[in-house]
């Protein structure tokens, strides 16, 4: 009976210690998943806008009045044509929307892009002649369109270097005018028409991804678009100093002279789905 007793009695006591230690025991709840920061990637479809100005440093002086003397009085009407030029290059604002791909291997970024742009540049080339006369060349583009293949290196996993080049598009508007008083009375005072010309736009530039999604950027493009084949026929001029009247059989083409070329630096922001 006593070993009974002192068998309940250790029990008891052992139970007693169980709830005390367990009394004394601290439960913490588990910490929460360390969140990881999403893997800056330049892979996928981008779109977006830029704006800017377009230049020329050269101002123009690349481009002159080509007078093509034609008909048996081809050299008494290069007598009757001066020499002298003046040229000016109108710069212009540029703005406009751009869409893209970027592929990324490692720290090497290559893709391609389309843009179009809107502005209002033109060059200018006035010329004179003994009767006197002034005749002035003009040709001015309000778009441009460019497709462009694009390759860089990333100097940060957020910051991209890039070569840019491809062909380049825009519809000239040549114009060619005078105030010669015997041309415009046989001729139209303006002649104008519009043509396609082809070229190709090279630079460079660097875009930084200020999140997954947003990228800001800069970039310069040299962009000719050639020489073009417009000119105008005036049958019968220019008219020598007496102000002779138009020399039957007899003609002159006027055409401009020099690669129709310029700069632009623009700043881009793009929305890239990546």
């Amino acid at each position: 009976m006593k070993t009974l007793a002192l068998l309940l009695a250790s029990a008891a006591t052992l139970g007693l210690a169980s709830q005390a230690l367990a009394a004394d025991v601290v439960y913490s709840e588990p910490a929460p998943p360390v969140a990881m920061a999403p893997v800056m990637t330049w892979t996928g479809l981008y779109l977006g806008v830029q704006a800017g100005g377009a230049f020329n440093p050269d101002n123009g002086d690349n481009l002159a009045i080509v007078p093509n003397f034609g008909g048996a009085g081809a050299a008494f009407l290069t007598n009757a044509f001066g020499s002298s030029f003046t040229s000016e290059f109108e710069s212009s604002f540029v703005g406009g929307a751009h869409v893209g791909y970027d592929y990324q291997a490692g720290a090497f970024v290559i893709g391609a892009l389309a843009d179009i742009n809107a502005l209002d540049i033109s060059q200018r080339a006035s010329a004179f002649s003994n009767t006197p006369a002034v005749y002035t060349a003009e040709r001015s583009l309000d778009y441009l369109v460019t497709g462009r293949l694009r390759a860089g290196y990333l100097v940060t996993d957020s910051a991209l270097l890039y070569a840019t080049g491809g062909f380049a598009y825009g519809q000239v508007d040549y114009r060619f005018g005078t105030n010669s008083p015997a041309v415009t009375a046989a001729f139209p005072a303006i002649s104008r028409e519009n043509e396609d010309e082809w070229g190709y736009s090279v630079g460079g530039g660097m875009e930084v991804k200020v999140t997954q999604n947003i990228s800001f950027g800069a970039e310069y493009l040299y962009t000719n678009l050639g020489d073009g084949g417009s000119f105008t026929r005036l049958n019968g001029g220019p008219f020598d100093g007496s102000g002779a009247a138009v020399i039957a059989g007899q003609y002159t083409d006027f055409r401009t002279r020099g690669d129709f070329d310029f700069h632009t630096v623009t700043a881009k922001l793009s929305y890239r789905f990546n």
